[in-house]
């Protein structure tokens, strides 16, 4: 039964004016956990600008499912458009739905399993490096693999060249969240910002966002030099691409940029060149990073058991990795939250909701919710039986989304979540860095504070052979890279 609203107790004038601004700001995963544990639906604001958090699974299948029509992206995700533009992240609505037709052939079953020669080949050259092992910083090797085979997988050649835009592009995106999304709203700025937001909805435009990367900031003006640097190296591939013969394409010509290119719109017009530049950004930043971070996680976990890394190199299928994957993104999950802006008058589990106003959906307090889980804090990737997942509500594991919207990549990441664990477990053994101080920061994604996460790997003393090709079979609640597309 969906609980009901709640409203966050808030004591003094300064709580009466800032809400849970000053929450938001220190440890939000803590004051996720603390509203799921009071309700279902946690009523609260900052510097008066509603905000609701919705942890109930039966609450988020209203929002994600039945009534998703009523929702659009988030603010946070709007004052991102400057990197992102109107690509698959960002869209809502007929746009939305076209990109997603348009792209939904680049991630058939079919095509990924084409793309299993683009792993071993990133693999061969993630193993030759490791050598006989030394301490590594595991999130930058799995941000590179990943990299290294998304670009050739949907975007047909090397992108080496165009790595550091990427890696500088996100790394000012990160900075410049943490400015104008996280630190403002326990300022005076955050105020500025939520009246802007009041205006916006009294004006018939609650889904309007100002771009704050246009402000005469340091961290705005990096993150517009970056984008501005992404933009010209993802101009010259197009332009590369279009110049291009047939036989200069992927084998088939259907790699995800050569879909684009040759794509029409209802009306049977070719995309235009903002169109394609804000897909092709948007797979370089969501297409390898959230897969790399739920990697990383997952190999962090692995290394504090190692009884279970040695359970998934001995294993003869995709059963423990499975369960591994399972149990590394319910603890980590890379999008650990998820959030909708209300565009029209909407009920949810009893609970009107204002127009205009923001729902946070925390998958990081879901997933730990001592109502659905045993231990909930302990890394048990056994829990993972038939009859426990016969168990579970539909939402209260969802670290891909849900509805319409749950990833595009979904059968991507699988694939590769399984042929990563697999092939580096068979041939090394994990183990933590003593003194080394792991943890989470909360940014557009969950990363290794940093992004980094040094970890000790020694090569297996009975590695075991790695076959050519493996199955490749995993069931979908693995991780995915193209969280929310």
């Amino acid at each position: 039964m969906p609980q009901t609203a709640l409203a966050v107790p808030l004591e003094g004038l300064k709580d009466w004016l800032s809400g849970s601004a000053k929450a938001f700001q220190g440890d939000i995963l803590d004051f996720y956990r603390d509203c799921e544990r009071r309700a279902g639906l946690v009523a609260t604001h900052i510097w008066r600008y509603p905000v609701y958090v919705v942890t109930d699974p039966a609450l988020i299948e209203e929002i994600l499912v039945r009534k998703q029509a009523s929702f659009g992206k988030s603010s946070g995700l709007r004052v991102t458009l400057a990197a992102f533009g109107r690509g698959l992240l960002t869209s809502d609505g007929e746009l939305w739905r076209q990109q997603r037709r348009i792209l939904q052939p680049a991630f058939n079953k079919r095509r990924v399993q084409g793309y299993r020669q683009y792993m071993e080949a990133a693999m061969a050259r993630l193993l030759s490096a490791w050598g006989d092992g030394g301490v590594r910083d595991i999130h930058r090797d799995m941000t590179d693999f990943c990299f290294d085979v998304l670009a050739h997988a949907l975007f047909g050649e090397d992108m080496a060249a165009g790595r550091p835009y990427v890696v500088a592009a996100a790394e000012a995106l990160h900075e410049f969240h943490q400015y104008f999304v996280a630190r403002p709203v326990a300022m005076a700025g955050g105020l500025v910002a939520a009246a802007f937001r009041r205006l916006s909805v009294v004006l018939g435009h609650p889904d309007y966002m100002i771009d704050l990367s246009r402000l005469p900031t340091k961290s705005g003006r990096r993150f517009r030099k970056t984008v501005a640097d992404l933009d010209a190296f993802a101009a010259a591939l197009i332009a590369r691409r279009r110049r291009a013969s047939a036989r200069a394409r992927t084998d088939d010509g259907d790699d995800l940029l050569s879909l684009l290119l040759d794509a029409r719109d209802d009306r049977g017009r070719p995309l235009d060149e903002r169109q394609v530049r804000d897909e092709v950004v948007t797979m370089f930043f969501a297409g390898h990073e959230t897969g790399a971070a739920a990697l990383t996680w997952a190999f962090y976990l692995l290394a504090q058991h190692p009884h279970v890394g040695a359970a998934v190199a001995a294993a003869q299928d995709g059963s423990v990795s499975e369960r591994v994957m399972r149990e590394s993104l319910r603890l980590y999950p890379p999008a650990h939250r998820i959030a909708r802006t209300v565009l029209e008058p909407c009920e949810i589990g009893g609970v009107s909701l204002k127009v205009g106003s923001e729902v946070v959906i925390p998958q990081w307090a879901v997933h730990r919710s001592e109502r659905h889980y045993d231990d909930p804090d302990a890394f048990r990737p056994e829990r993972w039986t038939e009859e426990m997942e016969a168990r579970l509500p539909r939402f209260a594991y969802f670290p891909f989304g849900g509805g319409a919207r749950t990833c595009i990549g979904n059968h991507f990441a699988l694939h590769e979540s399984h042929y990563v664990l697999t092939s580096v477990l068979r041939s090394y053994e994990l183990a933590v860095l003593p003194g080394v101080d792991v943890k989470a920061q909360v940014g557009v994604t969950m990363l290794p504070r940093n992004s980094s996460l040094p970890l000790v790997v020694r090569r297996r003393a009975d590695a075991v052979a790695r076959p050519s090709r493996q199955s490749g079979h995993v069931s979908p609640s693995a991780g995915c890279p193209f969280h929310q597309g």
